[in-house]
């Protein structure tokens, strides 16, 4: 059972590292969209283990989504009144 499992791992990370090898894009685009989506999905996991949010370094940078996080509510889930 564990045999299968550690191959099935084994192979899933070589397809993983052969197509970001082989991806149309550059290396610096993939390596922001990953970055990118990485962030994301440790986003969401924060959310639901109802942590603070980690900030996109772009987002701090051009004023964006971190700054109105900030000025925002505290964390809470609930709807704001504005």
């Amino acid at each position: 059972m564990f045999a299968l499992v550690r191959t099935s791992i084994r192979f899933f990370v070589l397809g993983f590292v052969a197509g970001t090898l082989l991806a149309p894009r550059s290396g610096a685009e993939t390596r922001r969209m990953l970055g990118e989506k990485l962030t994301v999905m440790a986003n969401q996991i924060l959310e639901l283990a109802a942590l603070p949010p980690i900030e996109s370094r772009t987002a701090a940078h051009n004023g964006g989504e971190s700054r109105a996080r900030r000025a925002g509510s505290s964390g809470t889930n609930a709807p704001s009144s504005s």
